[in-house]
């Protein structure tokens, strides 16, 4: 039996206050198995809150991330999602395939390898930020730099080289950017890609990628449209956690006593780090899905062609998964898994490993350096972007030490 008359809402939207998810989530998912919600561009496509559904779609080979394919979706803009062959735009057995290529320089062991070079820069702004004025802007002075930092480091190209796209970045994100503004992005981020390419780093995902189209594993496609893609998601997912991870242990001290009190410990660090990326996720959104087929869910035929949407901080705060989501606490039972804040299925994130690992590094640095550091604001006057940016963070964030 289908879901009686799903409501539409806008987006982007309402945010939640001080970085929550929107109350809208809550809303649709007590009500409503699914919703309809109208883009920027006016099209309206499905939105999915409950932990269950956005899990099951994830899973579901019959849900397409690519949506270059064919004539089944319209895009609504020519941002990164237009781009053939970028990993996030393949589905298995090509999304496979390329992630193979990768997976080795996202592994447990390579975010390991990666970790000194990321404490060392996080050492050097710390250096930089305990000289500075007091109190200081620490999404200027360290969350920013250190992740811009980290995905030079990653890619293996130099910190100014990067620079030339970090505007385009930004304009990916604003979801309601005029098309000409970003497609004009988008190709200068294919040509900062190609500029890359032209020399490519002899090590890294890059240099795997280059090799595997040499030796015909990969297409043109596939190589350009992924190395895009990593330059576009390997700073600014982590930029964020970094300054809500401030942002909230400070409004948690007995959290953050302990943690200062752990010594060399990794694992409550680890956990707190589950648990802020549970907690504050990253973006009210997530990037679309198509429906190859008509697919039945929860009562609700949604129809060949129909794009889904499935917010996974949706899922990361459903209360019949999580007990009381909205509580940031470290500890939780290991059936409330936060894993799903990377998504699941074949799309899991594949940066999970350094993203973890940097977070971990980033916070747990900036206490042993700055034991006192605190907000230099009430929280509730810290600033955060529009809802209409895709990532959910302060823009500035006051702290004194």
């Amino acid at each position: 039996m289908n879901d009686p008359t799903p409501p539409t809402v806008d987006y982007p939207l309402p945010s939640g206050e001080h970085g929550a998810p929107s109350p809208l989530f809550d809303t649709l998912r007590r009500e409503h198995h699914l919703a309809r919600i109208r883009t920027a561009s006016g099209q309206v496509t499905w939105l999915v809150t409950r932990h269950a559904d956005i899990t099951a779609i994830a899973t579901d080979r019959r849900f397409s991330r690519d949506l270059t394919r064919g004539n089944t979706v319209a895009l609504p803009r020519d941002d990164f999602n237009a781009v053939p062959g970028g990993i996030f735009n393949l589905d298995p057995p090509d999304h496979s395939r390329v992630r193979r290529i990768l997976q080795p320089h996202f592994s447990p062991a390579a975010a390991g390898a990666l970790q000194p070079a990321v404490a060392a820069h996080a050492h050097r702004l710390i250096d930089a930020l305990a000289q500075g004025p007091n109190p200081a802007d620490l999404v200027a002075a360290y969350s920013r730099p250190l992740a811009l930092h980290m995905a030079c480091e990653l890619m293996r190209v130099p910190a100014e080289q990067r620079a030339r796209i970090v505007g385009d970045l930004r304009v990916q994100m604003d979801t309601v950017a005029p098309s000409v503004l970003v497609g004009s992005s988008t190709a200068h981020l294919l040509e900062f890609a190609d500029e890359v390419l032209a020399t490519p780093p002899g090590s890294g995902p890059v240099a795997a990628l280059t090799r595997a189209h040499e030796a015909g594993t990969i297409s043109a496609d596939e190589l350009r449209g992924t190395v895009m893609y990593l330059f576009l998601t390997s700073a600014e997912p982590v930029m964020g956690p970094t300054t809500t991870g401030v942002y909230t242990l400070t409004r948690h001290p007995d959290i953050l006593h302990r943690l200062q009190d752990s010594g060399d410990s990794d694992e409550p660090w680890d956990e707190a780090v589950w648990e802020l990326l549970r907690f504050h996720h990253n973006s009210n959104s997530s990037l679309p899905r198509v429906a190859t087929e008509d697919v039945t869910l929860s009562g609700t035929t949604i129809r060949r062609g129909d794009h889904v949407i499935t917010p996974f901080v949706a899922a990361s705060n459903d209360p019949a998964r999580f007990k009381a989501p909205h509580k940031f606490r470290t500890g939780r039972a290991a059936a409330e898994d936060p894993q799903v804040t990377f998504g699941s299925g074949p799309h899991y994130c594949l940066g999970v490993n350094i993203a973890r690992m940097h977070l971990r590094t980033a916070l747990r640095t900036l206490w042993q350096r700055l034991p006192r550091l605190t907000l230099a604001v009430k929280h509730q006057d810290v600033p955060w972007e529009p809802r209409e940016f895709l990532f959910t963070r302060p823009t500035h964030l006051p702290v004194v030490w």
